[in-house]
């Protein structure tokens, strides 16, 4: 079973971006669960959400304490992701520009730009969940095409495009950084 846990801020999407994940996996024959997490519901506030895939049924429902993998909204949730658990294995999908000082293997996305590039700014913020979501499904290999899939299915019309050309532009530029270095 891979775990995933997603450290992000209220009205980033954190949510809403794990069930759009855990349904583009289950289109590839994966089983999968979603388990958000937040205390006080407010824009800004520290929220999380924990996504479980496996081949077979998933019986576990707790927090996941040490997951292989950690998303972070912003590089500045990962004092977060350490309250939380993480082991010594884990790695790391981050928005950012450049990796996070941390040994460890990271995936990084500048998922601001992309939103930004894309259109998908509310309220002077850029809307970065669909851009996330592209980038780790690319890091979990789930499919482009059911990403795209699973967009359809949640948006329609000018809405899709916009998170379509989104979620294919981070697919193809998030980038890899082991123990901390580029590759």
């Amino acid at each position: 079973m891979l775990e995933l846990r997603i450290h992000g801020r209220g009205g980033q999407g954190v949510v809403t971006m794990a069930e759009l994940l855990a349904k583009a996996a289950v289109k590839t024959g994966l089983e999968a669960q979603t388990l958000p997490f937040f205390g006080v519901e407010r824009r800004g506030a520290a929220v999380k959400a924990c996504v479980r895939f496996d081949q077979t049924p998933i019986r576990i429902r707790s927090m996941s304490y040490h997951p292989q993998v950690i998303a972070l909204m912003n590089g500045n949730l990962l004092s977060y992701a350490r309250i939380d658990g993480i082991d010594p294995d884990t790695y790391f999908v981050v928005n950012a520009k450049e990796p996070l000082d941390l040994q460890a293997d990271q995936w990084i996305l500048d998922a601001e730009a992309v939103a930004i590039e894309n259109n998908l700014v509310f309220g002077g913020e850029p809307f970065i969940n669909v851009p996330m979501l592209g980038g780790i499904a690319k890091v979990l290999n789930i499919p482009l095409a059911a990403v795209e899939e699973t967009i359809r299915g949640h948006w329609s019309g000018k809405k899709a495009d916009v998170n379509l050309a989104a979620a294919r532009q981070a697919y193809e530029q998030i980038k890899k950084y082991e123990g901390g270095c580029r590759q």
